[in-house]
């Protein structure tokens, strides 16, 4: 039951997360680089802070080498979410991205769970599972246009990485990194990920400065503590991720609730308190279908923690 309520706060954090990097988008340059800046320096802020905690505790820094390789491959794997989400949302539906985000993000490190780890998923926790799904579907908020080829490519891309990245935590929690402390995974991970994102962030930031018609300017809000908010929201931004994702690595360790318990719990969670976040902060009122997606999503949890 404790570990369960964690999954539920771990959406919590990510729902946080999404606030933060909502603003940042109202008032960033246009292009792909400050989106790839914005990530790099979550990933730093999200290591300064498992630094200091691994200070006050677990005095292991860099686990072992599987480490370093997952910390690579879900640093690659942001990084086309980064470009490819970038380059869909030109041409493509926000609703769509987002439904093939988060049941991506559900659904194949639950299939993985099952098949791998051999986790227990009855006809109950489907029911369950399909409920989530609906209410991520009927709250994906902007406009449903039809897709083209080139984006329902690019949507299973976003599809198959954001799951893939639950996928690695889960086989380094599980076998790779076996009774390894949790903040030294955060750490190496977010070091090893915001390393990778430099090569790419020169490279992007080239690309676009040679552009002829570029416009990078900032848009910066008028008011002083609104502009601090603007130039920290990459790190608050990033600190809320690495906490969301310890609490996963609690939830798919060995003695946590496993893979396919795990991440419905978590991708509920962020719908549910997106939801609320965004009335809270942004004063977005839902829509009759985002209170139907809402609605379900209790429903679905209960079964889960049952």
């Amino acid at each position: 039951m404790v570990t369960c309520l964690l999954m539920l706060l771990a959406g919590l954090m990510f729902a946080v997360q999404f606030c933060f990097n909502k603003y940042f988008q109202k008032y960033k340059p246009p292009g792909e680089t400050s989106s790839v800046l914005f990530a790099m320096l979550g990933k730093i802020a999200s290591a300064a802070f498992f630094f200091v905690c691994i200070l006050f505790g677990a005095r292991d820094f860099w686990g072992n080498n599987y480490t370093l390789l997952v910390g690579a491959v879900q640093a690659a794997l942001n990084l086309i979410i980064t470009v490819v989400g970038v380059k869909v949302l030109a041409e493509g539906s926000m609703a769509l991205y987002t439904v093939a985000m988060m049941i991506g993000g559900m659904a194949v490190p639950v299939v993985f769970g099952v098949f791998y780890f051999g986790d227990a998923f009855g006809w109950l926790r489907a029911a369950a599972f399909v409920l989530i799904a609906a209410a991520v579907v009927l709250s994906a908020s902007g406009e449903r246009k039809r897709p083209t080829v080139k984006a329902c490519i690019m949507y299973a891309a976003l599809f198959l990485c954001n799951g893939f990245i639950g996928v690695f935590t889960a086989l380094h929690t599980n076998v790779w990194g076996k009774g390894m402390p949790d903040v030294t995974f955060m750490f190496t991970t977010s070091v090893a990920a915001a390393v990778c994102y430099v090569p790419v962030l020169l490279a992007v930031g080239l690309r676009e400065r040679r552009a002829e018609d570029g416009n990078y300017a900032v848009r910066l809000p008028d008011n002083g503590a609104c502009r601090a908010l603007y130039r920290f929201s990459p790190a608050l931004a990033g600190v809320f991720n690495g906490l969301g994702n310890f609490l996963i690595v609690i939830g798919t360790a060995a003695d946590g609730i496993g893979s396919a318990v795990t991440f419905p719990l978590v991708t509920g969670g962020t719908v549910l308190f997106t939801a609320l976040t965004a009335l809270l902060f942004y004063k977005e009122r839902p829509g009759l279908r985002k209170w139907i997606g809402i609605a379900l999503i209790p429903v679905a949890l209960i079964i889960f923690i049952i």
